[in-house]
């Protein structure tokens, strides 16, 4: 085990104990994330002075999105997950030319992940330094060949962290000097069982929730917590497919919304949300209720401050829009450069169109599909009508259909 520090503008701010270290993997084969209230988290977090913080702010496409360099190489794409630790893809550990070391498990949003590690002199993020960094080296989940890491545990358990959707930002502070003065409903949070989690309510019904800027989804009630409380049932779920996909593989389940979703004071109405069927991996788990995703959190500026064991909600113009499902009917892979239709909903536009599983979206409307259209096109109002080119095989065509509303 070993300390290393984070380094913000000039100021520094030691972190404590590194907790992830793939050459001396816990008894479980993976780090134990601390409470808030554990004494590593306590030596993390001295009492700030009520100053001012210096923040560094970085570019953030859709929130969590940012570009970062690895031993002055780069610039690379980097996601700031809450759902994982230092991760990177193996291709990039290649291209770096670092030295894979070890080997085990590590989690990463719950799920149990086989991984190798390397080390890393330096992380840049913009004007954010991080020296001596381990990362677990893993493909699962991730397009093979990719490019790419993902942060989260590391950062969060050294530095207070501000992502603002609506200006496509993070703003990472000096634990020391941070002294939260805004207007956003104060969270308490935790780890638990490789987790960032608060606690909640769905419908009246009580849980601790995981807080995931790595999931896409809304909501998503894992299988244990759906079937103790009869959700399909209670909620009149018909509609069932892919579910995403992460680290641990492909997610599957109903979808269904619930009508309010309850993180202290904080009320949200109606999230789509996914009722998992898995019985392996995070979805199984029997002492987390569910996962709170993007599609949630980007109705609000985020303050994840985990040194004093709180998180802020800052309600932004998003807030209380409705939560819309794809008004297409499809459940679709969402990598802009193969975007693969997942699953068709039985009745849906996309149905009638004669759209199947495995086929690709290769236009939307004339054009390649990216990130912004797959964040619009399938939530334009009902009645619109959309024009996909499809590849199935070698054949290639053209179809339309008129969105209308599926759930």
């Amino acid at each position: 085990m070993k300390t290393r520090n984070v380094r913000l503008l000039v100021v520094s701010a030691t972190s404590g104990t590194l907790l992830l270290s793939l050459l001396t993997l816990g008894p479980r084969g993976y780090a134990q994330s601390p409470s808030a209230s554990s004494p590593a988290a306590k030596a993390a977090s001295p009492e700030p002075p009520l100053s001012a913080p210096r923040g560094v702010t970085v570019p953030a496409i859709h929130g969590v999105e940012l570009k970062a360099m690895i031993n002055g190489q780069g610039p690379f794409d980097a996601i700031f997950d809450t759902g994982s630790l230092n991760m990177m893809t193996a291709s990039l550990a290649k291209r770096l030319g670092l030295k894979l070391e070890g080997s085990g498990t590590v989690t990463a949003g719950g799920a149990n992940v086989a991984a190798q590690g390397v080390k890393v002199k330096t992380v840049n993020i913009g004007a954010l330094s991080m020296e001596d960094q381990t990362f677990a080296v893993a493909d699962t989940g991730v397009g093979e060949g990719q490019d790419g890491i993902f942060v989260g545990f590391e950062l969060l358990q050294a530095l207070p962290i501000r992502v603002d959707f609506e200006k496509q930002q993070i703003t990472f502070y000096d634990a020391q000097g941070f002294n939260y003065t805004g207007n956003g409903d104060a969270v308490p949070i935790q780890f638990q069982d490789g987790f960032l989690v608060a606690k909640g309510s769905v419908d009246g019904i009580p849980g601790v929730f995981g807080i995931d800027t790595g999931d896409m989804y809304s909501l998503s009630l894992y299988a244990p917590f759906v079937v103790q409380h009869d959700l399909v049932r209670q909620y009149g779920a018909t509609i069932q497919g892919y579910a995403g996909e992460g680290w641990g593989g492909p997610d599957h389940g109903f979808y269904a919304r619930a009508n309010t979703l309850q993180l202290d004071k904080t009320t949200i109405s109606r999230p789509i949300t996914v009722l998992s069927t898995d019985s392996q991996g995070a979805e199984a788990s029997n002492t987390i209720a569910g996962n709170i995703g993007l599609r949630v959190l980007k109705q609000f500026s985020v303050v994840f401050d985990y040194p004093h064991g709180k998180m802020y909600l800052e309600k932004n113009a998003s807030y209380g829009n409705q939560d819309i499902f794809n008004r297409a009917g499809l459940v679709l892979d969402p990598d802009p450069d193969h975007l693969t239709i997942k699953t068709v909903i039985p009745g849906s536009p996309a149905a009638a169109a004669g759209l199947k599983e495995n086929d690709v979206v290769t236009e939307i409307d004339g054009h390649p599909p990216t990130d912004d259209t797959l964040q619009s096109a399938f939530t334009q109002p009902v009645g619109t009508a959309l024009h996909l080119t499809v590849s199935s095989g070698r054949s290639s065509r053209t179809v339309s259909l008129v969105l209308k509303e599926i759930l």
